[in-house]
């Protein structure tokens, strides 16, 4: 088989697991997504919580020798890169470190991209404006679009940078809040190729239906980012009346008032959520595209944000690393009716511990789920 043919599995890689100014002042001294991890309790006889990493390596991303070892568990267990959450706050930038390290040390030998998490902060973790602790705006002017630009061109230039035919990719989270993001996304080509370059792809990381996808005409491609997208999918059916009856509401609504009632709903519903894994799966491994855009499809390890939400959380229950193995062979047997031009698939997540979504080894299943990246994705197409 050509090698260059292989599924290429790009892994979501979360920097949150060090220290920050910030979030000493905010939550602190110290804090980082440990702190939630290790408190997490079960709720439910079987629930798999707390989550603990092998050997109780609760790492520190400032860490050099950190980043050298995630990098080669990774690459010796078949992941052909990180997508690294890039948080900018128009210049502002927040947990950056693991990512600049990785940056000024080429002796980490791990292709790479970067997803811009374009969201506000808030204590209710999910990006809404409700306790805001930092603000994400986005002026609409040449001089802050170069101002971002400026940074990440060191991050597009590096010879480990993710390319499809050429072009360095950048993922965005929420193009909808971008004023004006065609001429942005224009202006940024612009320089790139001023700088070098073949261009720059741009990819749509899509979470949900979008109401109006004005704001995606400068984009290149989407992927979806797995369990959500599924959930959210106009034909999943989620085995529950209560939950069908909330998601066929939803989707009808403009995205403002989707946001809200997000909102209402996690301050006034006092339980937990459950969704089935195998359910779940069986749509992501649907072949769906979107309109006008290449699509990529993503995957998803497991699910449960206990750590983050307690007693609200939402989990997927029955996930297992042979699960995992199983419906992972099934999504990448559909890769050759994809018509796309890389055969990259990308997995939720590497390292996200506080919502339980982590190929990373850990002390029940210890390198189960690696072992399923190597097993499926070394031979598929």
């Amino acid at each position: 088989m050509d090698m260059d043919k292989r599924a290429k599995l790009i892994a979501m890689y979360f920097p949150q697991l060090h220290a920050i100014p910030e979030n000493d002042e905010w939550w602190g001294e110290g804090f980082t997504d440990w702190v939630n991890v290790k408190a997490a309790q079960p709720l439910f006889e079987g629930h798999n919580q707390p989550r603990i990493p092998l050997d109780k390596n609760h790492y520190d991303q400032s860490d050099m020798d950190t980043l050298i070892w995630q990098a080669d568990l990774a690459k010796s267990h078949g992941i052909h890169g990180f997508c690294h959450y890039h948080y900018w706050f128009d210049g502002k930038q927040l947990l950056e470190t693991p990512t600049d390290l990785m940056l000024g040390n080429k002796d980490i030998n791990m292709p790479f991209c970067l997803s811009w998490a374009n969201e506000t902060w808030s204590k209710r973790w999910d990006g809404r404006d409700h306790h805001i602790l930092m603000k994400q705006t986005h002026p609409p002017c040449k001089e802050r679009w170069k101002l971002h630009f400026d940074y990440l061109i060191r991050a597009w230039s590096d010879e480990r940078a993710i390319c499809v035919d050429g072009k360095p990719v950048f993922v965005i989270y929420r193009p909808q809040n971008i004023p004006e993001i065609e001429n942005m996304l224009d202006y940024w080509k612009e320089l790139a190729v001023a700088h070098g370059l073949k261009g720059l792809y741009f990819i749509f990381q899509k979470q949900y239906e979008m109401p109006k996808r004005e704001c995606l005409k400068g984009f290149d491609a989407a992927f979806q980012f797995q369990p959500f997208e599924a959930i959210y999918s106009p034909e999943f059916d989620p085995g529950s009346i209560r939950h069908s009856t909330w998601f066929k509401m939803i989707r009808r609504l403009p995205e403002g008032a989707q946001d809200l009632l997000r909102a209402l709903r996690s301050k006034f519903v006092n339980e937990l959520t459950f969704y089935d894994y195998d359910r779940v799966w069986a749509e992501v491994v649907k072949v769906r595209r979107e309109p006008d855009l290449t699509t990529y499809p993503g995957a998803f390890v497991d699910w449960d944000n206990t750590a983050r939400y307690k007693n609200k959380a939402t989990i997927f229950k029955g996930a297992s690393p042979e699960k995992f193995t199983f419906w992972l062979d099934k999504l990448l047997q559909t890769m050759p009716e994809r018509d796309i031009p890389e055969p990259f698939v990308f997995i939720n997540a590497w390292n996200e511990w506080a919502e339980s979504t982590y190929l990373e080894p850990d002390e029940k299943n210890q390198f189960s789920y690696l072992k399923a990246i190597s097993d499926v994705a070394g031979s598929k197409l």
